[in-house]
């Protein structure tokens, strides 16, 4: 069973520090596989990561999206999408480019696109982040059983915006092929699951008090 954690930001997010070099080292260290990066609105980061996968540990490019109803990530990406189009429209555009989506922290009062917006796309997705690191237990559990009911994929991430903490939440797969086209069919053929630990509190508490500080430096506009 390969483990990756799908969900990850670097140095090429504004939120966050650690370059791909040193996440890799962390996730070897903690026994996964691979990773995801997927920073904020930029693929910068992830199409010069993918150049460190191994046969042992593989780097998927992606992308975290603000699309005008929340975020959206993008696998198999290697080129930037416009922010603040349509949940919608964002997803057409990353199949459009060969991309998976996923949904994740579904849930999340400031970035998540809640049920409703879910429901317009659910036939054009496979799979949903279940487990986020990041999270609250009860909010992943919500998750799970929305994947449950319209028969979705789940996926798991620690979206740690530090290397430290990379790794404690990821995903699980049936394939045991480390290669890009195995891992994604894992995935569209709705074959993985998230499951790990939560974050420490004090980490998840500072990063809320970071990202507000953020959101009103920003004059009150969402990243």
């Amino acid at each position: 069973m390969l483990k990756l954690d799908l969900h990850i930001h670097s140095q090429y997010s504004d939120d966050a520090e650690g370059t791909p070099e040193e996440i890799i080292k962390n996730l070897k260290k903690k026994g996964l596989n691979g990773m995801a990066l997927t920073d904020h609105n930029t693929t910068k980061g992830a199409v010069k990561a993918e150049k460190l996968s191994t046969k042992e540990f593989i780097v998927i490019p992606g992308v975290e999206i603000s699309t005008a109803d929340g975020h959206m990530i993008a696998l198999n990406i290697r080129e930037d999408i416009p922010r603040k189009l349509s949940v919608e429209e964002t997803v057409e555009l990353i199949i459009e480019k060969g991309g998976t989506p996923i949904v994740p922290h579904l849930y999340r009062n400031m970035s998540g696109i809640k049920k409703e917006k879910l429901l317009r796309i659910i036939n054009k997705i496979s799979a949903i982040e279940v487990f986020n690191g990041c999270s609250v237990p009860q909010s992943n559990l919500k998750t799970s059983k929305i994947a449950e009911k319209y028969k979705l994929g789940g996926t798991g991430g620690s979206d740690s915006h530090v290397p430290e903490y990379t790794g404690l939440a990821y995903t699980t797969f049936k394939t045991t092929e480390l290669k890009l086209e195995s891992i994604i069919s894992d995935i569209e053929n709705k074959k993985t699951w998230g499951m790990g630990k939560t974050l420490p509190l004090s980490y998840r508490r500072d990063r809320m008090i970071k990202s507000i500080n953020q959101y009103v430096h920003r004059g009150f506009k969402k990243i």
